[in-house]
């Protein structure tokens, strides 16, 4: 094609060029191309990669097909194992060093950083909408965690269709900020010049008023002008460089032979631009029928596809359709993809599909499943065949859809639960085995997140009915459901129901206990749930149902900490890790350390619990399991928080709230929510901790629920820093109505009682105010040796009785406890009680005390509030340094900031600094991010470059933090 450009894609191609000069420049990010087929996505994709390779980026580039959805990671390692100028190494060794599913997307995230810190890369997938469920969770967890690192995703998708993990992963990105890029129409001019570059000559008014129907779509214009010859390059595939340095195949004009006015044609598919499956039949009316034949199959097998496949169709050999492939690519209506053949663009494929007739498309589906199945291709593909084929049900065939299910949701839960979906609407209600499929997928859907998809299904088929055991396994399946949406009244109730019923076996009725237990923590009492949990752990280890004894042993854990005994839950979350252990599997999966490092944690012993998270973290990326992500944080979170290390309890929170949305699966949503909104109170930012706590009330709203002090209690602060004592007081009521018997919030946050008891003071309720100091000094007791709680009874008591003499001796004893933030409330309660007795100097002593400890926690709201109260003017010191301005915006770095700028100089990834300094990549992600804002930077280099001038400058102007 002359000047072989793109016609009318100026603007397009500029911000592809942008986007590439930029991870030149060591900058990072995401462009995703989004429009109908046949706009041109494709062809910016191939001019990006050509204009990667001419700037010498390495390039990895894929396309997802239908069919994709079926093979986990299909289509991200399909493009990173054709990078240019070489594939990202490693990816040879992953299946032997990782699980399936998280860990294998992690170990990923963990190549690409080492790839791109030899030199930017560019990502190119096409066809994003189809990828796979698991190439989607990479796309939701890579691609912002990658963001400091100079990779450039370019996403190709189309609009629809929606609801599929591909299109759900670049939506999410879209929120997130990732670049948007829509192609639209081409103007009348820019199709004139088309047409006149696709003829080479100056096209016929009757051609133009032909074109000017195409709606502007390039690819039907091409069909219309093609003039029966291949063109290459055209619509100009090369607006970078030129079409043959790039790394996807080029969409050329389809070729046309003379034929007769065409017949009507079956409707064309939801998708394909009108008119386009007739353009394309007669254009394909000149092959062969061989060809034709080729064609059919290849369209029905979905995915590029070998020459033995096609021909096993048809009941042919193979070397029967030789000479129909060598007419298909001659006429470059296939293209060859490696060993296998693909169709030159999707539109040709699916207009293919279209045209053909549903009885013998389903005929070809059938002979699919057998053909495939003895090409040793995935079970998930075999069985997609088997649906669209409308096979006989026969046991068999169940069987081997119910296999396929389990299969998937090892690595796919959603996609299993789609399949299992699919599967029970075409063995219709009556069938056998409908009912023991349908209980299987409410699981899945409860473990995808799909709630009311799995209440829905779970009412269904109960209210058909159903045999006891496929009963009681559907209302186990549906009290989990309800559990995770934080429905814990109606789980209970699930719970009942299947406990009820007959010859129920043990295992089953272990499972349902377990879950009971779990719910009955929120909706019945720590003595209640204790009970069900001991007949958990009973029936479990008799029918060796050991993840159910691990569950149930947690759940008596969690019930002992609700009810304050700390002893007994650290002892039985330690029991529950020792048959994790012992037993492994799915038990282990369960993560007891969890639940062994809060309790460990409200125990005071926040060091052991520190390492009980590592250590589990570790174990949960080995096993991937996503869905403990947002959980590890979280609890790593509260560790941080109690320990005065704001900033980490910072990058903690904010770390799994992300993890959360990218994987889809909030039911931590609140807690992190309101532990973010409690950090902004710290750091005085109240707007900030209100937008937080909205936030949390939408999840809760919407059925994704939490415990009960994790809104009322941040509720109640919020509504304190707003000088609404009495309305913070009517928050925490559901919280105080159950002392001294029920005081989780106590045994979980010692300072909590000291606060309530001053809130109470201040709204005049001095008979509140004594019941919660009277249930943490009950508490302090049941706990003897727990320094925070001995220390948090007195301080209650001093503040109740206003006299220095107690807040002096709880602020002496919380010398002795691990909580810095406790002791410095301690000795700000001291200061003001002295100040009011007329001790000025013992006042500003302890308010200074206070300040330091605060100031030293991270965010300043606490620290300067007391600065106020000390006559001083809140500011941030500047550190002097060769820049005034950045040494100011160094100086605003925390501790823990700076420790990870200076390992990132010293040139190691995020994995790497993650790994010295016992974090995750994605707490290191979100220091960086703030590290990035404080400095005003946006890539390593300049970070790296910027810490290399402070060293320069000498000691005095690396700060005293470093």
């Amino acid at each position: 094609m002359p000047g072989g450009r793109m016609i009318g894609r100026d603007a397009e191609l500029s911000r592809v060029r942008t986007a590439l000069d930029a991870v030149v420049s060591d900058t990072g990010g995401c462009l995703v191309v989004e429009g109908p087929p046949g706009i041109g996505k494709t062809r910016l994709l191939t001019a990006a990669l050509a204009g990667a390779a001419d700037r010498g980026l390495a390039t990895a580039a894929g396309r997802a097909t239908e069919l994709d959805h079926a093979a986990p990671l299909s289509t991200l390692l399909g493009a990173l194992g054709n990078g240019a100028p070489r594939p990202v190494a490693g990816l040879d060794r992953l299946a032997a060093h990782a699980a399936p599913g998280f860990a294998l997307v992690d170990r990923i995230g963990g190549l690409l950083e080492h790839h791109a810190a030899r030199g930017p890369l560019l990502i190119a997938l096409d066809n994003v909408q189809w990828a796979d469920e698991l190439t989607a969770l990479a796309l939701r967890l890579l691609v912002p965690s990658l963001r400091t690192s100079p990779v450039l995703w370019l996403l190709a998708a189309r609009t629809t269709p929606s609801g599929t993990p591909g299109r759900g992963a670049v939506d999410l990105l879209l929120q997130e900020g990732a670049g948007h890029l829509v192609p639209g129409p081409l103007d009348p001019a820019s199709v004139h010049a088309l047409c006149r570059d696709l003829l080479g000559t100056e096209p016929d008014p009757e051609l133009l008023a032909l074109a000017d129907r195409c709606g502007g779509n390039p690819f039907l214009v091409e069909a219309l002008a093609g003039g029966g010859r291949p063109v290459a390059g055209s619509a100009g595939s090369a607006g970078l460089a030129s079409a043959g340095s790039a790394a996807l195949p080029s969409v050329q004009a389809l070729p046309s032979a003379p034929v007769p006015p065409p017949a009507p044609v079956p409707p064309p598919a939801p998708g394909l631009p009108p008119g386009f499956p007739d353009a394309v039949r007669r254009h394909l009316r000149g092959l062969s029928e061989d060809a034709h034949r080729l064609l059919r199959a290849g369209a029905v097998l979905g995915r590029p596809f070998t020459l033995h496949e096609a021909a096993g169709l048809w009941g042919r050999p193979a070397v029967a359709l030789v000479a129909a492939a060598e007419e298909a690519l001659r006429l470059d209506v296939l293209v060859e993809s490696g060993p296998e053949l693909a169709f030159r663009h999707d539109l040709i494929r699916e207009s293919v599909l279209a045209a053909l007739p549903g009885p013998v498309r389903e005929v070809l589906h059938r002979e699919a499943v057998a053909v495939l199945r003895a090409e040793g291709r995935p079970a998930a593909e075999v069985a997609e065949h088997l649906l669209r084929g409308g096979s006989r049900w026969t046991g068999p065939a169940v069987e081997a859809l119910r296999a396929t299910v389990t299969e998937l949701a090892r690595t796919s839960p959603s996609t299993a639960a789609d399949l299992a979906l699919r599967t029970l609407a075409a063995l219709g209600a009556g069938h056998p085995g409908h009912p023991p499929l349908a209980a299987e997928a409410v699981g899945l859907l409860a473990a995808a997140g799909r709630i009311a998809e799995a209440r829905e299904l779970g009412e269904t088929v109960l209210a058909a009915g159903a045999p006891p055991e496929t009963e009681a396994t559907l209302l186990y399946g549906l009290a989990a459901a309800l559990k995770h949406a934080g429905r814990d009244r109606a789980a209970v109730r699930c719970a009942e129901r299947a406990l009820a019923l007959p010859r129920v076996p043990d295992a089953v009725r272990a499972r349902v206990l377990a879950v009971q237990a779990h719910a009955l923590l929120n909706a019945g009492g720590p003595g209640e749930a204790d009970r069900a949990a001991e007949r958990a752990v009973r029936l479990a280890r008799s029918a060796a149902e050991h993840p159910s004894a691990v569950f149930g042993t947690a759940a008596r854990s969690m019930a002992a900490h609700a009810a304050g005994d700390l002893a007994a839950a650290v002892a039985l979350a330690e029991e529950a890790v020792g048959t994790a252990d012992e037993h492994g599997g799915e038990a282990a999966q369960l993560h007891p350390r969890l639940w062994l490092g809060a309790a460990l944690t409200a125990a005071d012993r926040l060091t052991e619990a520190a390492a009980v998270y590592a250590y589990g973290q570790r174990e949960a990326d080995r096993f991937g399991t996503a869905w403990s992500g947002p959980l590890w944080h979280y609890h790593r979170a509260e560790l941080w928080l109690a320990r005065g290390r704001f900033d980490d309890a910072l990058a903690e929170a904010e770390a799994g709230l992300r993890t959360a949305e990218r994987l889809t699966t909030l039911a931590m949503g609140v807690p992190l929510l309101t532990t973010l909104a409690r950090l902004a109170l710290h750091a005085g930012d109240p707007a900030a901790a209100r937008a937080r706590l909205a936030a949390a009330r939408r999840l809760d709203a919407d059925g994704i629920g939490s415990r009960t002090e994790d809104l009322a209690w941040c509720t109640a602060l919020l509504r304190e820093a707003e000088g609404r004592p009495e309305r913070a007081l009517e928050a925490l009521a559901p919280l105080l109505d159950g002392l001294p018997e029920r005081a989780p919030l106590l045994t979980r946050e010692p300072g909590a009682a000291p606060r309530a008891v001053r809130l109470a003071l201040r709204a005049g309720d001095r008979a509140l105010a004594g019941r919660v100091a009277d249930a943490v000094g009950a508490l302090a007791l049941r706990n003897p040796g727990h320094a925070s709680l001995t220390a948090a009874a007195r301080h209650a008591r001093g503040l109740l009785a206003g006299d220095p003499a107690p807040l002096r001796a709880a602020a002496d004893a919380y010398r002795e406890s691990p909580r810095v933030p406790l002791r410095a409330a301690a000795l700000e309660d001291l200061g003001a009680a002295l100040r009011r007795a007329g001790h000025g100097t013992e006042a500003a002593e302890a308010s200074r005390e206070a300040h330091e400890l605060f100031a030293a926690a991270g965010p300043r709201g606490d620290a300067d509030r007391i600065a106020a109260r000390l006559g001083r003017t809140p500011d941030v010191p500047a550190a002097p340094g060769p820049s005034p301005l950045a040494a100011l915006a160094w100086s605003r770095l925390t501790r823990s900031e700076v420790t990870v700028a200076r390992l990132v100089a010293d040139g190691l990834t995020n994995r790497e600094a993650a790994a010295r300094l016992s974090l995750s990549p994605h707490t290191v992600d979100s220091h960086l991010r703030h590290i990035f804002a404080k400095l005003g930077l946006s890539s390593r280099v300049a970070l790296t470059r910027l810490v290399l001038e402070r060293d320069a400058a000498g000691p005095e102007a690396a700060g005293p933090d470093g």
